[in-house]
């Protein structure tokens, strides 16, 4: 990927399935610039369309461009932006095992207080 390389664009549906956003990849000098047109993108926010298409999942584009997703991956391969999102998607997986356990735990108190 050159300096030279034009930024990635992609077409995203929105959740409801009627709005759809663009997000525009780029490589700056500070690392990879990855915008999203949808509220939380346009507010300053990670959204799930930008974070689903980095961990390379691409069903919510409306049409995959299948070289534009291997080439986004091969931008961000060993980036800050990549590894940041790995660890959101540990840490999501985390806090709702977490929940899981602690409803769990509530139902065991209920449980035991019931006598």
């Amino acid at each position: 990927m050159g300096a030279a390389m034009s930024a990635l664009m992609f077409s995203v549906r929105a959740a409801g399935g009627a709005d759809v956003h663009r997000m525009e990849a780029e490589r700056t000098s500070r690392g990879v610039r990855f915008t999203c047109t949808c509220s939380d993108g346009t507010e300053g926010r990670h959204c799930e369309h930008r974070i689903a298409l980095l961990l390379g999942d691409p069903s919510a584009l409306v049409e995959v461009d299948q070289e534009a997703v291997d080439a986004l991956a091969e931008m961000t391969k060993g980036s800050h932006l990549l590894h940041a999102v790995h660890m959101l998607a540990q840490a999501e997986v985390a806090a709702a095992e977490a929940q899981l356990d602690l409803e769990r735990a509530r139902q065991v108190i209920a449980t035991i207080l019931k006598g």
